[in-house]
């Protein structure tokens, strides 16, 4: 496989899953204000803290406000991580690539890009945009059913899978620094502190899927523990971690990668919570997140260079 495809696939994946995810983060907080009522600087800038995007935006803005900041993660073209360059580097990549997609692959991210550019709009209400971030979520989606169902099982559809797990463990990551610092920095009792991991559960669609998974009482302790070490959850850290090793193996059998993802693995499944030491619980993860950047970067220097 020539090098410079690979790179095209693993980024289109990436780029489709960020839209996904930042689509997941915004619901989220939009819900997380409007049930507890928190001042905006409290509940917006742990998201952009967490995504690495608030020097960025105080170029832009001098205040944290929840509509700028909204506009700024999903059609601020100044902004590289936004939803509309995710969508659209996405789709120049498929472009490229098209000759090894499944046809209705291209027609789901084809639907998707024209439903996303019929409907944004600098003046959505809230609800607009809660609409639109929702079809985002279901449109890259469909894309990824699309490609499951019908690529081989080859080199290609390994790549598609690389990009796409090591975007979703580092947004989840992201995830949980969001919901962390968000609890540090206000002053609600636990039951609110709890409400908000419920809804951090809800935005990744993993709520029904943790109360299956826990006969304990919900606790804050107990949905972290889920986050970052359940096996055989599609959107824990730990199983993201199994997908990475195992499309790095089938990609190529003899490589010096997969020393790296056991080490992060070892360290999450030995990491012990404490939900009342969330600044040790924020170092721990910026630890495995500086990790994870230097995974991605072995995985671009050995294929894509």
């Amino acid at each position: 496989m020539l090098s410079r495809r690979a790179k095209l696939i693993f980024w289109m994946s990436r780029y489709l899953e960020r839209s996904n995810f930042t689509s997941r983060l915004l619901i989220t907080t939009s819900e997380l204000q409007l049930d507890l009522s928190l001042e905006n600087e409290i509940s917006w800038k742990p998201l952009l803290t967490a995504m690495s995007l608030n020097k960025d935006y105080l170029k832009l803005n001098k205040k944290y406000s929840e509509k700028k900041i909204i506009e700024f993660l999903i059609s601020n073209k100044e902004n590289h991580s936004s939803i509309i360059n995710s969508l659209n580097y996405s789709k120049e990549n498929s472009l490229i690539v098209r000759d090894i997609l499944p046809e209705q692959s291209i027609l789901k991210l084809n639907e998707l890009l024209i439903k996303f550019n019929k409907t944004i709009n600098r003046k959505n209400s809230n609800k607009k945009n809660l609409k639109l971030l929702s079809n985002i979520i279901q449109g890259s989606q469909n894309f990824m059913y699309s490609t499951d169902l019908e690529m081989q099982r080859n080199i290609d559809y390994q790549f598609l899978g690389l990009g796409r797990f090591i975007e979703r463990t580092d947004m989840l990551i992201r995830i949980l620094q969001s919901q962390t610092l968000r609890s540090k920095q206000h002053k609600k009792g636990y039951e609110y502190l709890t409400l908000e991991w419920i809804n951090i559960l809800k935005s990744i669609s993993a709520f029904q899927a943790y109360r299956q998974h826990s006969k304990k009482d919900i606790s804050i302790l107990d949905i972290i523990e889920f986050f970052l070490k359940t096996k055989i959850f599609p959107r824990s850290i730990n199983w993201n971690l199994n997908q990475i090793e195992r499309a790095i193996f089938r990609i190529s059998k003899k490589n010096d990668l997969t020393k790296n993802i056991k080490e992060i693995q070892r360290d999450v499944n030995n990491f012990k919570v404490k939900s009342d030491d969330l600044d040790n619980f924020l170092l721990f993860l910026e630890k495995i997140q500086k990790k994870i950047v230097n995974l991605d970067n072995l995985v671009q220097k050995k294929y894509f260079s």
